[in-house]
């Protein structure tokens, strides 16, 4: 043990060289030093140690091929087809119980008797199954014998995981909805009888929540990937849940940005610890093997002790909040192909992993290995060629505690939340008693169709600049004097709240999302308090929750719905701003008014293109906490105009708190995710079209042509392209987006720049490297005849094919087929 602990420090102490060292020296040597490491923790042949393991089954077949995320994994077609289950005792046989050679098995765990096998499995990858066919969870003795399916339909059925009570957990696409930023299915928690019988959804985040597992205390751990107005290279991290639906809560890493995900989490028998994989966000559920040991902390990087430091995961939490320049996660994205996966506990000093050989000089193959707590890994089985994974012991282990209670049938009803005192976690950072006044109730939609065309910001379809979802505010609840809250929600959606002050600013954001359940009653101290925090005593909240009814939420004046700028904000500043900032030279360029442009309006590209309201992009949004009075519409300029500079509007308090809230909600655009102009860019693309509405590379609208073709012979010395032609990959914002105004085609800024000022232009005339810029003396001007015509044109098409924020827009239905292999 002496000899273990020193290679462990010696160990560690190269990691930290590797880490801290940045010369290109180190680098170049980073791979040789890694390779060393692995050779001294790894034994080739079974020896001793071996004659302690259980007999282990596992899966025999071919890696996964695509990348993704575990859960998006589930609905993509595997390169090659077949798998088997083998059953190994060590230093004695091996026996294949289950083989398929058109099939394909996903993953697979063991009963507490260790007498049964759950698996997740389709018939047929090889693109020939029949309409319908999908992953299905498949029970099997360790025999060979007593196989049946239990779950069909056209859905996606994995990671299965036997409940103490005999139920099963696992994870479904019966969500029936979408990744919000990949290609694939969306996917949530269920419980079923242990014949497949009363099926049921457990929890409801809109994303994806995978890789279930029964601690001891009877709740379900479980890897949930979500984003709340948060940067995509937050962890997806550890979450618990009872198996009735109930006390939805963090376990670990919400604040994490190195690894980007932790899979396949399991406790180790005789501790309060977990085993885990540390991986990539857009990649497979591979990485380094750590511990995690809350009791240091639920966002603490020193709380993750890695047992692979020749897998560069250096845990870390975000360098900031919030910045611009923030790039911590960089490095949490990175895959480490061949190196470990689907971790298994035996004992506190005892785990089985499948490692592929990363660093070492054999062939690149998945193994099946013993490692132990000092990251000593003893080679337990290999294949000639194919893979090995998921490893579990058949042995007996104690049944977790039982936590009586049944899912609801229906998601429908609601529950309470109680806030002790809403101020612990808010005084700390500058907040006084008596700012609160109220919580806004939140939620986050579900993705109705998948992402079938280029994205735009990212996104598609695209919500706004900001964030891939569409918004739900319910309304609002008081806080109390005393700092105390209780109010009703409703069960079975995906929440979170805010705290605000008498005007209705953000004072801080739940930077996170919960849920209820019909008839639960859940509660917490404060707002961002420590959870390992001993809640002061309370006597008045207490005894005010033990006489009243919780409150019911209040919706806002303009009526409870998806957060809309068209519908909200855009009568507002109809009524108070438009007169003014519009036209063709609006004030400081600063155009309000509802006019159409490329995506948006001209308000909405406005605010947000000059930087006039606070938002997070969700590719740079916070990897961490929202820190309270630093967020919002607290921060945002458009405030300051309203209170201040322009007081004289006097501007009503419905008007003022419709602003608070769209600005709260992340400014976004648009409430649905419905789109008209499915397969172009963003789904809403107003300059370009696709022939039929399929999904092929789009093409310039005749109008657009048109105007670009003016375009290129005058502007382009200056201005460079106007737009990406080829339309061939994904676009962020282009600084033309709202040079084209397509209600009111005369006030469009590509026009009036360049226009003399006595026919209402603003009459800029600038040369660059040596050259004059266009100017039109007045609207008859050919060259600007010619681009007017086109835009004119171009808002005629648009009119026709109105977009879903215009009267008589239209849906057009995309496929909903949660089923499929990609």
């Amino acid at each position: 043990m002496f000899e273990k602990i020193m290679l462990r420090i010696a160990m560690t102490g190269l990691v930290i060289t590797f880490f801290c060292g940045i010369s290109g020296a180190v680098e170049a040597s980073s791979d040789s030093i890694m390779k060393s490491i692995a050779r001294k923790v790894t034994k080739q042949q079974p020896d001793a140690p071996v004659s302690d393991c259980p007999p282990v089954a596992f899966l025999v077949r071919h890696p996964h091929s695509r990348k993704g995320t575990n859960a998006t994994m589930l609905g993509q077609r595997p390169k090659q087809a077949g798998s088997a289950i083998r059953v190994y005792i060590p230093n004695k046989s091996d026996k294949t119980i289950f083989e398929t050679g058109k099939g394909f098995i996903f993953d697979m765990s063991v009963s507490y008797d260790g007498a049964k096998l759950l698996f997740s499995y389709m018939e047929d990858v090889t693109g020939k199954a029949q309409p319908g066919d999908a992953f299905h969870i498949w029970e099997i003795n360790t025999d060979g014998s007593g196989l049946r399916q239990l779950t069909t339909g056209p859905y996606h059925d994995g990671n299965p995981v036997y409940l103490p009570d005999g139920r099963i957990v696992f994870t479904s696409t019966r969500v029936e909805s979408f990744s919000l930023c990949q290609d694939y299915l969306a996917a949530a928690l269920y419980i079923m009888d242990g014949d497949g019988g009363t099926l049921r959804r457990l929890e409801y985040n809109t994303l994806c929540d995978v890789t279930p597992w029964v601690m001891q205390d009877g709740s379900i751990l479980f890897t949930r990937w979500e984003y709340q107005d948060k940067n995509i290279f937050s962890v997806q991290g550890l979450w618990t849940i009872n198996p009735d639906g109930s006390r939805v809560q963090l376990y670990y890493g919400n604040t994490i940005t190195i690894p980007n995900s932790i899979y396949n989490a399991k406790q180790i028998p005789g501790t309060q610890k977990v085993i885990c994989v540390m991986s990539a966000h857009h990649h497979l559920p591979i990485g380094g093997i750590a511990i995690i040991d809350r009791s240091l902390g639920l966002e603490n990087p020193a709380a993750m002790t890695s047992l692979t430091p020749e897998v560069p995961y250096h845990p870390t939490v975000g360098e900031a909040w919030h910045h611009k320049e923030n790039r911590s996660w960089g490095p949490g994205d990175v895959f480490h192909e061949w190196t470990y996966t689907d971790p298994y506990p035996i004992a506190e000093d005892q785990f089985l992993v499948s490692y592929g050989g990363a660093y070492e000089d054999i062939e690149k193959r998945y193994r099946l290995y013993l490692m132990d707590e000092q990251g000593t890994k003893t080679l337990l089985h290999e294949e000639p060629k194919l893979s090995c994974f998921n490893p579990v012991p058949l042995m007996q282990r104690p049944l977790p505690h039982h936590i009586p209670g049944e899912v609801p049938e229906q998601p429908a009803g609601e529950g309470a939340f109680f806030v002790q005192d809403v101020y612990q976690g808010l005084l700390e950072a500058g907040v006084q008693r008596g700012d609160v006044k109220e919580l806004r109730i939140m939620s986050q939609l579900p993705k109705k169709y998948n992402t079938e065309g280029m994205r735009y910001q990212d996104h598609y379809p695209v919500m706004g600049v900001t964030t891939y979802y569409a918004k739900y505010c319910y309304g609002t609840v008081p806080v109390y004097e005393d700092g105390s809250a209780y109010f009703k929600v409703p069960a079975g959606v995906e929440l979170y709240f805010q705290a605000l002050d008498a005007s209705g600013k953000e004072i801080r954001r739940m930077g996170t999302v919960t849920q209820i359940t019909d008839g639960e009653t859940q509660s917490c101290i404060g707002c961002h308090e420590s959870r390992f925090q001993t809640p002061h005593h309370n006597s008045k909240a207490l005894a005010s929750l033990a006489k009243r009814k919780p409150d019911t939420i209040t919706p806002p004046p303009w009526g409870a719905g998806p957060i809309d700028f068209v519908k909200q904000v855009q009568p507002v500043l109809d009524r108070y701003c438009a007169e003014c900032h519009h036209g063709q030279t609006p004030p400081h360029s600063v155009d309000l008014s509802g006019d159409k442009t490329r995506m948006f309006n001209m308000a909405y590209s406005t605010l947000t293109d000059r930087r006039l309201v606070d938002y997070y992009y969700i590719n740079l949004g916070p990897t961490g906490n929202f820190p309270a009075l630093q967020s919002g519409s607290r921060k945002s300029r458009i405030v300051q105009l309203i209170e201040k500079n322009h007081s004289d509007v006097n501007m009503d308090d419905e008007s003022r708190r419709r602003i608070y809230t769209w600005i709260d909600s992340n400014a976004l655009y648009y409430g649905t995710n419905d789109i008209s102009r499915p397969h172009t860019l963003g789904g809403r693309d107003t300059w370009f079209f696709v022939k039929d509405n399929q999904r092929v590379t789009a093409e310039p609208e005749p109008w657009f042509k048109a105007f670009h073709d003016v375009w290129q012979n005058i502007c382009t010395d200056c201005h460079g392209e106007f737009v990406n032609m080829d339309m061939t990959q994904w676009s962020g914002r282009n600084v033309h987006d709202s040079w084209i105004n397509l209600t009111r085609p005369e006030f469009s800024r590509v026009l009036n720049t360049h226009l003399s000022k006595k026919a209402g232009g603003k009459g800029l005339q600038r040369e660059k490297d040596g050259m004059a810029s266009p100017y039109f003396e007045t609207t008859s001007d050919p060259l600007y005849q010619a681009m007017l015509q086109a835009i004119i044109q171009g808002k005629a098409a648009l009119e026709a094919r109105p977009r879903m924020d215009m009267p008589g827009g239209q849906a057009i239905a995309q496929q909903r087929d949660f089923g499929k292999l990609y």
